[in-house]
């Protein structure tokens, strides 16, 4: 079986960089596969290729990138049974569709859903104050973009999207959100539920309550408005007094702290607004924001948590709450999207209305005040994750995908 991915991808020191989802899976292949990954190199002026083990990759320069007949010639080359392409809200995933149409191999080609843009547009700034997206900050009009722009641009993503949904034959994903949103453009598409391989630190290790640092709130992204960080400042604000040592620690740089007016010129409309929130709450101390995170470094950040927090306006697939539950950490989660497909209520974590800031509240309060509680809802948790992401399950289930699709386009 020859596979051809369609990625951003390149070898440092024989070490393979691309999207991790696909760099999980390809040692976790029956050996009877092949991989290449086809990549744009915008410093290229001729295609070039480089294979290490059983994966090669191919280069397009830039400048011939959109060339249907040198795409077919690729694919045609590595003989491909079936070709990947990721992202349903992604340009480059618009532009590969196009080609694969252009060359005439559709029906060998199957799209992974991921973030569904439509869904992301609607959902982008709720619980955002109008004079707040309507705002712009130095840093904005430097880049020409606020968070009312950032959701045309979104809106704008929702259309290449609905192209794309309209156009593939095969999809992948893995929530009734992407499903739906596939059964709205494209009633008679195939769709094939895969559940995803998470990344090789998350299955090992465990929560322990003993071990971690108490009243401390994990967030593994917060600076755009999707991700609900406002919300969960207003949950905060309503524990401090009973519990004044309460932790916010989230994954991204830190212009909190150490404030100067040459770090505030950097603040995008939304960090302008979350200081101002965090100064009306009296959180300021309250705050701890990690910088950037690898692997690692994420995994004990969840392990160091009381509780981890998916406050998200809207998500379709969130892999930081199916590592947290992963490794066992007690779950509080919007009731978004295709969160319900990842978790049940009161079962493995608890789900609320996003905007119902009082039950985040009140559910933060139950597993701070209740550690008996938290554990059983992390061992829940752990148990339903280590069924619904085992590596062997999932890649079985993905191989079965590939030879369906590579079949039905004989």
């Amino acid at each position: 079986m020859k596979l051809l991915f369609v990625c951003g991808a390149a070898f440092t020191d024989d070490t393979l960089r691309c999207p991790s989802w696909i760099r999980g899976i390809i040692p976790l292949l029956d050996s009877e596969y092949k991989v290449t990954l086809l990549s744009v190199d915008a410093a290229a002026d001729v295609p070039r290729e480089l294979t290490v083990g059983k994966t090669t990759v191919r280069w397009i320069p830039k400048n011939l990138w959109k060339s249907a007949e040198l795409f077919a010639a690729v694919a045609a080359k590595e003989s491909a049974d079936v070709i990947v392409l990721f992202g349903t809200e992604s340009r480059h995933s618009f532009e590969a569709l196009q080609l694969c149409k252009a060359a005439g191999l559709l029906d060998k080609t199957v799209m992974f859903a991921q973030g569904m843009a439509k869904a992301c547009a609607v959902h982008y700034a709720e619980g955002v104050p109008a004079k707040v997206v309507g705002h712009w900050t130095f840093r904005d009009l430097l880049r020409r973009t606020n968070i009312r722009r950032e959701q045309q641009m979104m809106e704008a993503r929702a259309e290449d999207e609905r192209q794309i949904i309209t156009t593939a034959r095969h999809f992948i994903g893995r929530t009734t959100m992407d499903q739906a949103i596939i059964r709205m453009y494209r009633p008679d598409a195939a769709y094939y539920k895969c559940n995803d391989v998470l990344r090789g630190a998350f299955y090992e290790g465990a929560w322990q309550y003993e071990r971690c640092k108490k009243h401390r709130i994990f967030i593994s992204q917060y600076y755009y408005p999707l991700k609900g960080f406002h919300y969960l400042l207003e949950a905060a604000s309503m524990l401090k007094d009973k519990y004044p040592d309460i932790t916010i620690a989230a994954a991204g740089y830190n212009p909190i702290r150490q404030s100067t007016v040459k770090k505030e010129m950097k603040d995008s409309s939304y960090i302008w607004w979350i200081k101002s929130l965090i100064r009306r709450y009296g959180l300021h101390d309250n705050i701890e924001l990690l910088g950037e995170l690898n692997e690692e470094q994420m995994k004990e950040e969840y392990l160091k948590a009381n509780v981890f927090v998916l406050p998200s306006t809207i998500e379709n697939s969130p892999n930081s709450l199916a590592e947290a539950m992963m490794l066992g950490v007690p779950c509080v989660a919007s009731d978004v999207g295709g969160v319900s497909d990842f978790a049940d209520h009161r079962q493995d974590a608890y789900l609320y209305p996003a905007s119902a800031t009082y039950l985040l509240a009140y559910y933060l309060d139950t597993l701070f005040a209740d550690p008996a509680a938290a554990a059983q809802l992390g061992a829940n948790g752990k148990r339903r994750a280590e069924r619904e992401y085992d590596p062997r399950t999932n890649i079985d289930t993905l191989q079965r995908t590939f030879t369906t699709i590579a079949e039905s386009s004989k």
